[in-house]
C-alpha cells in the first residue's frame, strides 16, 4: 500500500483498520458520514466563524466573506443567525440523515456551552487570535521516513509527510501560544483513559 503522508484522520483510520484506510484514502471511496460527526462539524464551523470575527476585528476590518454564511458584518452579526445558516447548509449537504429539531437544538446548545464555559475561556472572541484553521504540511527528515514505491507511472520516492489543519492558534503572551482543537465527542481524561464523570 502506498502511503506518502498522514493526516490525523488517516492515521487513526489506518490504526483501526488497514482495509478501511485502503478503501478511503487509496481508492478514494468514502462512506456516508455519521450524524454525530456532522453535528460536530456544524459546531466547529460556527466556532471558526467566531474566531474569524475576532481575527478581523483585530485588524479593524468591518466585514469578511465566509464560504457558507456569506458576508459577516463585524458590528451587526447575530450568532443565532449564524448557527441557523451553518446548520441549514450542513443538514442539506448531508441529507442522508433524518435531521430533527433535536439535532438543531444540540448544535445550538453545544455552541453556547463552548463559548460560555468557565466564563468564556474558550470563546474565540475573548482570545488574541493568531490564526484560525492554520494548515501545515511538512516532511519528516529522518532516515526511517524515507520511501520508494514502484507505480505504473514509475518509481516515486521521498519522505513521509504530515498534513493537517490546526483549528485555532491564540496568543497568551509574547512567550506562550495556545493551540485549540475543537471536539464535541466524549470528554476523555487521558491520564486515566476513560470519560470524565
Amino acid at each position: 500500500m502506498i502511503i506518502t503522508y498522514f493526516r490525523s484522520s488517516s492515521f487513526n483510520t489506518h490504526s483501526n483498520c488497514e482495509q478501511q484506510y485502503f478503501i478511503e484514502y487509496v481508492l478514494g471511496w468514502r462512506g456516508k458520514s455519521n450524524l454525530k460527526a456532522d453535528k460536530g462539524t456544524i459546531v466547529h464551523k460556527i466556532l471558526e466563524i467566531l474566531a474569524l470575527i475576532k481575527y478581523h476585528k483585530q485588524f479593524q476590518h468591518s466585514e469578511f466573506e465566509d464560504d457558507i454564511v456569506g458576508k459577516v458584518q463585524l458590528k451587526k452579526y447575530n450568532l443565532d443567525d449564524i448557527i441557523l445558516k451553518v446548520y441549514n447548509y450542513y443538514s442539506q449537504a448531508n441529507d442522508h440523515h433524518n435531521w430533527t429539531d433535536k439535532d438543531y437544538r444540540d448544535c445550538y446548545d453545544w455552541t453556547y456551552k463552548t463559548i460560555n464555559y468557565n466564563g468564556g475561556m474558550f470563546d474565540p472572541r475573548n482570545r488574541d487570535i493568531v490564526c484560525p484553521e492554520q494548515q501545515f504540511d511538512f516532511e519528516i527528515k529522518k532516515p526511517w521516513a524515507k520511501y520508494i514505491f514502484d507505480t505504473p507511472e514509475g518509481k516515486i520516492s521521498g519522505n513521509l509527510a504530515l498534513k493537517g489543519t490546526i483549528d485555532l492558534i491564540t496568543k497568551v503572551d509574547d512567550n506562550f501560544y495556545e493551540i485549540i482543537d475543537w471536539k464535541t465527542g466524549r470528554r476523555l481524561n487521558w491520564k486515566i483513559g476513560r470519560a470524565h464523570v
